[in-house]
């Protein structure tokens, strides 16, 4: 006879079960970022711009924000393995309709697609981390989330690396892959709960909170919306635009009616108790602060690039470091959690991101020391596989009731996205100051052109589009080759002065013209000469932007460490 554990169920059927939450948990995981590098692609193909493309990444933020508590109390009221195949499903048809979505040519299309795909998956990653915790005893809760953690965070970070290579492999035109994938995982998924049998409680009988489940989903939609178009470079800009303020303002005003509402519940969909217990407000901190500091990895490929000087879309094997350690690191993790506490697993985690970015912002931003810098990433992968999830499942997971394990993931997870919106609009102004300042670093180590009046300037509004799309998107090593058309374009353009400057000066047996083209090539050979002081500056100046970027992910990381002193030991 099988052996069962503390729930009741045998040993293969806890295998299943494991098997069948991770893959849901790897595919809805893996889909927040896979679809980020086919942005333009699916854009061109669907003859959409480039402000309208952003909604196929946007529209699926935000239902998967607003659908994530709703489905958490929903598993909780009437079982968790339901409600989870019931998102998977609900996820599978997204995906199959958003990967055909290409034969109706229709952006609309996808983008309803992209909705219901988000019904799907905002109910996976709770339910599923819900369910593992509690189907294993409290000793050997920390092992089991750790392995949750370990998905989450290899897919998570593996996500775009993964979406470039079905490109690469592929081609462009087979997009539709990026969402087609997952439909024989979710199939797979659907066909083993067919197999394992299990009897769920239902926790209660009361009324659902249908007015609250409405005003916290608008609460969530004015507050992401509003956060995703705030601009931190320009604040007092930003704050005041209409894509900002009304949708902020909105979410401040719901607040008091929600607590209202909430207060008035049968069955709140989110427990307004989880803010009055010390540990869990900390726990929340620290999900917001993790999911701040986790965009800092969607500008590691850049960075790595330039610091290596190879060519741009080259540095998406940097992030499957950081998902390797942050994989190994998780279980590890939970084990630690499982002896120790959660509070030292976090102290450290955080301790690793903190040494990692500030080695990174202080040393490999100044002398790009190659070695170092994936000996950081190591470090930083490490403490994102500490931090990200296994040891905030499992705080969640012991100071609540067990009839509130789902909503409670959810809360935490809706908190941690509200991070992953917030962090990515204050650390790219970072990159975009080194940015600004790239144009006039550059034509200091520029030759001289003789006769032309005035300094060059990349700025200027004759510079034709094709170059300054060129500059916008160069690398280190391409930013020579940019420059060397751009200086061809102003010696050009200032040719009537130069030849006029060379009038009276024209040697026997030569002419005008001629003089200019051996002068023109003269200077090209020059530009070409400078190619090493181009580099060494645009590599200099981009990474000290990515310098005041990592010093910023450091101060979050310490932020979180110092929060995490007030946790109450709890094992």
């Amino acid at each position: 006879m099988e052996m069962e554990n503390t729930n009741g169920y045998s040993k293969k059927t806890q295998t299943a079960l494991m098997v069948m939450f991770l893959l849901g948990i790897f595919i809805g995981a893996m889909d927040d970022g896979i679809v980020s590098p086919a942005r333009t692609i699916i854009a061109d193909s669907l003859n959409v711009g480039a402000d309208s493309s952003i909604w196929m990444i946007t529209i699926y933020t935000l239902v998967y924000a607003v659908v994530m508590p709703i489905s958490g109390k929903l598993a909780d009221r009437y079982g968790k393995k339901k409600l989870f195949i019931i998102s998977i499903t609900i996820f599978g048809i997204g995906s199959l309709l958003s990967g055909v979505s290409d034969l109706f040519n229709s952006y609309a299309f996808l983008l309803t697609a992209r909705v219901i795909q988000a019904i799907g998956g905002g109910g996976i990653m709770p339910i599923a981390t819900a369910f593992i915790g509690e189907s294993f005893p409290k000793e050997k809760r920390g092992s089991a989330l750790g392995i949750v953690g370990a998905t989450y965070g290899i897919a998570t970070t593996l996500g775009p690396t993964i979406g470039s290579g079905i490109l690469n492999f592929f081609g462009n035109k087979s997009w539709g892959l990026l969402f087609l994938i997952n439909v024989p995982i979710c199939i797979i998924v659907v066909l083993i709960s067919l197999k394992v049998k299990i009897k769920e409680t239902q926790y209660t009988e009361k009324k659902l909170d249908f007015k609250g489940s409405v005003v916290l989903s608008l609460m969530i939609l004015g507050l992401m919306y509003g956060v995703t178009n705030l601009n931190f470079a320009n604040f007092k800009d930003s704050i005041t635009s209409t894509k900002v303020y009304p949708y902020l303002l909105l979410f401040l005003i719901l607040i008091p009616v929600f607590i209202y509402v909430e207060k008035r519940a049968e069955d709140a969909v989110l427990n307004l108790d989880f803010f009055k217990n010390r540990n869990i407000v900390i726990t929340l901190i620290m999900a917001l602060v993790v999911g701040c500091g986790m965009m800092s990895v969607i500008f590691i490929p850049q960075f790595g690039e330039n610091v290596l000087r190879i060519s741009q879309g080259s540095g998406g094997y940097l992030i499957t470091i950081m998902a390797v350690c942050s994989g190994v690191a998780a279980p590890i993790g939970g084990k630690l959690i499982d002896k120790y506490s959660a509070k030292l697993v976090l102290l450290i985690g955080f301790l690793c991101t903190m040494v990692g970015t500030l080695l990174l912002a202080f040393i490999v931003c100044k002398d790009n020391n190659k070695v170092l810098l994936f000996v950081c990433l190591a470090i930083m992968g490490a403490g994102m596989g500490l931090t990200m999830g296994t040891p905030l499942n499992y705080l969640m997971q012991v100071n609540v009731k067990k009839t509130q394990a789902s909503s409670a993931q959810a809360t935490v997870s809706l908190v941690k996205s509200i991070g992953i919106a917030v962090s990515p609009n204050i650390l790219v102004n970072f990159v975009a100051e080194a940015g600004d300042k790239m144009p006039n670093a550059l034509m200091k180590v520029m030759p001289h052109i003789q006769g032309m009046s005035g300094n060059a300037s990349m700025s200027s509004g004759e510079v034709p589009k094709s170059i300054l799309d060129s500059f916008q998107n160069a690398d280190v090593t391409s930013i020579s080759n940019v420059m060397k058309d751009f200086a061809t374009f102003m010696f050009d353009k200032a040719k009537p002065a130069i030849e006029h400057s060379l009038v009276n000066h024209v040697p026997p047996n030569t002419t005008v013209d001629a003089m200019f083209n051996s002068m023109k090539a003269d200077y090209l050979h020059q530009v070409d000469g400078a190619r090493v002081a181009i580099e060494n500056t645009f590599q200099s100046t981009l990474n000290s932007g990515f310098a005041g970027l990592f010093i910023a992910s450091a101060i979050i990381a310490g932020l979180g460490f110092v929060v995490a002193l007030f946790l109450k030991k709890q094992n």
